[in-house]
């Protein structure tokens, strides 16, 4: 098998965060693929139907970790027995971090809820007709490099 374009695993990357962050109720706005200097990155816009900070610190941090975890579960490289490996995913990984302080205050308490999290997100993930979404729309940011809400709603079919 060869190996992965660099945008076809940031674009499944994106796509979990997209996917997940529609499942948990937000609304995708767009998500895109942008070139950068040593490689791509990419952008998921995402609204929530809530303000409140505790909300949406828990749903921000089950989304930051469904990039990692997609890419991972997609194309290998790291074992996710320890969540911690997804520290490489160095913006990501803020995200998580700040989203769980939000909601615990002592260390303990913040790795507790993130183990947590990275277990709901890889279930859901790992169901047939999730791991079909991302795949779908992974594609279609691959192909377009970005996805109106349209776009991605029409990825969901």
């Amino acid at each position: 098998m060869a190996s992965p374009d660099p945008s076809e695993i940031e674009a499944w990357h994106e796509a979990g965060h997209a996917v997940i962050a529609h499942l948990l109720g937000g609304r995708i706005v767009s998500v895109s693929l942008e070139p950068e200097e040593d490689g791509f990155g990419g952008r998921s816009a995402i609204q929530w139907s809530t303000s409140k900070g505790a909300s949406v610190a828990s749903l921000s941090g089950r989304v930051a970790l469904a990039g990692p975890i997609a890419e991972v579960e997609r194309f290998g490289g790291h074992d996710l027995d320890d969540v911690h490996v997804l520290a490489a995913w160095e913006a990501d990984w803020r995200e998580i971090e700040r989203c769980a302080a939000v909601l615990e205050r002592q260390a303990e308490g913040q790795r507790r809820l993130i183990e947590g999290w990275a277990r709901e997100v890889r279930t859901m993930l790992l169901d047939p007709g999730v791991e079909e979404l991302v795949a779908r729309v992974a594609d279609a940011l691959d192909a377009h490099g970005e996805l109106d809400e349209t776009l991605f709603e029409d990825c969901l079919g």
